[in-house]
């Protein structure tokens, strides 16, 4: 049997919908590109304290990898804060405490997130945290992006 042979038919106006959703991704990326960059440039740096922060918590002072991961994640939030708000997101001249209650919301359901793919790295698959903990920032970065730009340090809501 052939490999097409076990294609699935993808009904038309179905591939239609993915080609619209993928030209509107394409069209986002390149509308909002430079702060995209941006947003990548800090990621990576808070990335590095938040590595920096766990092996030291973890490997160092030989903490349980859940306590590790959360206070390496406390402490990497402040310049996370500061660096999107000024930096990526341009908005230093918009009402702190508006941004830090959206913040703190948004890492909320981050911590979540990051504890769970942990957990499922190091109970379920019994890989290392440290995978645990690089594959949480991936799906976090993407969680992050999104509600900083429309929720967080949204410009129509700010005071």
């Amino acid at each position: 049997m052939a490999a097409r042979d076990c294609e699935v038919p993808v009904p038309e106006d179905l591939r239609e919908i993915g080609e619209k959703m993928l030209a509107r991704v394409v069209r986002y990326a390149q509308t909002h590109r430079a702060q995209l960059a941006k947003f990548v440039f800090v990621g990576l740096l808070t990335f590095g304290v938040y590595i920096c922060c766990f092996h030291f918590l973890y490997r160092v002072a030989r903490l349980d990898y859940k306590l590790a991961v959360s206070l390496a994640y406390v402490m990497t939030v402040a310049s996370h804060f500061l660096l999107h708000r000024f930096f990526t997101f341009g908005a230093a001249d918009q009402a702190f405490v508006h941004h830090t209650w959206r913040y703190l919301l948004m890492l909320g359901l981050n911590y979540v997130v990051s504890l769970g793919v942990v957990w499922i790295a190091v109970e379920v698959a019994k890989i290392s945290p440290y995978f645990g903990v690089v594959a949480s920032t991936g799906v976090t970065a993407g969680i992050s992006f999104f509600m900083m730009k429309h929720f967080v340090f949204d410009e129509r809501g700010a005071a």
